[in-house]
């Protein structure tokens, strides 16, 4: 009987360290899957990325050199044409009337020639012409865009999100487990 004892013994005791080693197998293929499955928990998966652009207008002076023709006035400011007609108005009264008559008519004569010579000079384009160079400046405004961020739709437990981010993820985003997404979509 002592055989069998020990026989049973042995095979109570292969069975149980055999029991053992499975079970173990098995639990740490478990324990495994259970840590690829939380794993997979803090990804997912990017479904679209659009950069945010900021337009930044920046003013600056635009200057260029311009060719300038101007005419000069003339010397006596027109006052020549108001002197000339009125001698000569003067004068052509001067011929016409005798006695006091002829004083009058030389007076009006001077009056009216002198107004037509002032009214002649005003019309009179005179003076030198000369070209000079000119500075001239505005002020322009040079656009340029940056990105600012990027807004990012992603997928993650079946739902939806948005969220905006300094860099693009790429495909998959991790996602941090104690942090709740900002906005969702049902």
């Amino acid at each position: 009987m002592e055989t069998k004892l020990i026989l049973g013994i042995a095979t109570g005791v292969v069975i149980a360290v055999g029991g053992m080693a499975a079970a173990q197998r098995y639990s740490g293929q478990s324990q495994a899957a259970a840590e690829a499955a939380r794993e997979a928990a803090l990804w997912a998966d990017v479904r679209s990325v659009h950069p945010v652009i900021e337009k930044i207008t920046t003013p600056r002076r635009d200057c260029e050199q311009a060719t300038v023709t101007k005419r000069l006035p003339e010397r006596d400011g027109n006052v020549g044409g108001t002197v000339i007609g009125a001698l000569v108005g003067g004068a052509i009264g001067n011929q016409v009337g005798g006695g006091k008559g002829r004083q009058a008519a030389t007076v009006g004569g001077a009056v009216a020639g002198g107004f037509i010579g002032h009214e002649m000079d005003k019309r009179h384009v005179g003076g030198r012409v000369v070209t000079s160079t000119e500075t001239r400046c505005r002020t322009v405004e040079d656009v340029s865009e940056k990105v600012v961020g990027y807004d990012v739709t992603y997928l993650h437990n079946g739902r939806e999100y948005t969220t905006r981010m300094d860099h693009d993820p790429g495909t998959r985003l991790r996602v941090e487990p104690t942090v709740q997404p900002v906005q969702s979509r049902p």
